[in-house]
């Protein structure tokens, strides 16, 4: 660290405990006295103007139970400060979660609340953007907010800064107080519909295997999958009762293998069509137990099946040529 950097530590510092402007908050996390701010509502507002009201006519006509129902009321109004506080102090955000979703649907955050003094939580509204929510917190069972947003564009979204706040009991305090955390989902293109079938190099070579059986060469057993065609049984293993299995041959896994490319939608004029048909593709073939790579020439993935492949490559599909937002 050098000597030069020293001097704007502390304006970083202040920019980042006033604002909260950085992803650097970690769960679980606990709301603290330093993270809570509490202003009169406009409601606040006119209370005060109102009693300070009464406390003049009181005084200009020495009325002694307006000066009661003034200081009463003054002490409703300190009183409602410390419960605004006490309400949100110690509410503990335990974690976020969320599901990739494709463009066009809703993105859905989970954040789930409980709380570290036996003390249930009334009216806590959750922000973040556009969306927002309102929940009560249980002593002992907490409870969860639940954040929709409508994102316009495919891409890595990240959901920003959560404002956590409450006017309650009556109204006339509000406190807030800001979460920011690296939270993020992907979203994916629309799926083309209708889907356009297979590139033809794939389609060709299905036709090949199919005119030539003969030519496939025996290489082992595999567990059988309801995909699979009864042609390919192991009938034998399963009279013998030894379980369901399909033959794997070593020129039907090049010829079942599918190979989606950039180049294979060069037909599609726009970028985000192209995306969409490669998108519905993966589905198609995630929907059809075909194995699948996908070539963006800058990322390419090898060919597997399976959920955790499914999902590289339509995040691969979500990031191609933007940045986080």
């Amino acid at each position: 660290m050098t000597d030069k950097a020293a001097p704007t530590q502390p304006r970083s510092r202040f920019k980042q405990r006033l604002l909260r402007v950085d992803a650097c908050d970690t769960l679980p996390l606990t709301l603290k006295h330093e993270r809570i701010y509490i202003l009169p509502t406009g409601r606040g507002i006119a209370f005060v103007v109102v009693a300070m009201v009464m406390i003049l006519a009181s005084m200009n006509y020495g009325l002694n139970l307006g000066y009661a129902l003034s200081f009463i009321l003054v002490g409703l109004f300190a009183s409602c400060l410390l419960s605004t506080y006490l309400n949100l102090a110690g509410l503990k955000i335990q974690s976020i979660k969320s599901e990739d979703t494709f463009a066009g649907s809703t993105l859905e955050y989970t954040i789930a609340l409980a709380d570290t003094k036996r003390k249930s939580r009334y009216s806590i509204t959750l922000k973040a953007g556009d969306a927002v929510d309102t929940v009560d917190v249980s002593a002992t069972r907490g409870n969860t907010a639940m954040l929709r947003l409508k994102p316009l564009k495919r891409g890595e979204h990240q959901l920003g800064r959560i404002t956590l706040s409450s006017d309650f009991p009556m109204g006339l305090w509000r406190g807030w107080g800001y979460l920011h955390t690296p939270a993020s989902s992907f979203i994916y293109p629309a799926p083309e519909s209708p889907v356009a079938p297979f590139p033809a190099s794939h389609l060709e070579n299905q036709k090949a295997q199919s005119q030539s059986p003969g030519e496939r060469e025996f290489q082992q057993l595999k567990r059988y999958q309801q995909t699979d065609p009864l042609s390919s049984v192991a009938w034998k293993t399963v009279a013998r009762g030894g379980g369901w299995y399909s033959k794997e041959f070593s020129s039907n896994q090049m010829a079942d293998d599918l190979h989606l490319s950039w180049a294979a939608t060069a037909s599609l004029p726009d970028k985000e069509q192209r995306l969409s048909r490669l998108c519905a593709w993966i589905v198609r073939a995630d929907a059809s137990a075909t194995p699948y790579s996908v070539d963006l020439s800058a990322n390419e993935s090898a060919v597997a099946l399976g959920p955790d492949h499914k999902q590289r490559c339509l995040r691969m599909l979500a990031t191609f040529g933007r940045r986080r937002s």
